[in-house]
């Protein structure tokens, strides 16, 4: 009875090793920008992005995560998932951040500067090192 109870508790550990290994964690996305160098930040930001290929919003999610700013961007109306923002830093009165793109299946990377101008967010997005470039601006939402 012992030996069963050792081999479960055992395949019982290594199954939820196994399972937070490959579920993505909220703390993945965490940088390590202390929340109070960037608290005119935090919130949901929709960002109109106009572009050469059309208009379109992008949804970026930028929370406190244990003093730490920890953010999320995705563009829901073309179905995608929202994505981690890998890292985050704060250039002169702005943000840059950066993570990797998932555009149908090919990983490309992204990079968004954004800063405040009254309660707006000017943003530059830059997608596969300058090959894609598109500004927008952004407004607070409610979710």
């Amino acid at each position: 009875m012992r030996r069963i109870t050792l081999t479960a508790r055992t395949l019982g550990m290594g199954l939820a090793l196994s399972m937070a290994a490959l579920s993505p964690l909220a703390v993945s996305a965490q940088s390590d920008l202390d929340t109070s160098e960037a608290q005119a930040f935090i919130g949901n930001w929709d960002i109109a992005i106009s572009s050469e290929f059309g208009d379109f919003t992008m949804v970026l999610e930028i929370e406190d995560q244990s003093g730490k700013v920890a953010a999320a961007i995705g563009v829901p109306e073309m179905g995608g998932p929202m994505q981690d923002i890998t890292e985050i830093a704060r250039t002169g009165e702005g943000l840059t951040m950066v993570w990797e793109m998932d555009a149908q299946g090919q990983y490309v990377d992204a990079m968004m500067i954004v800063s405040l101008e009254g309660e707006s967010m000017q943003s530059l997005l830059t997608i596969a090192d300058g090959q894609f470039t598109a500004a927008g601006v952004g407004t607070r939402s409610g979710g």
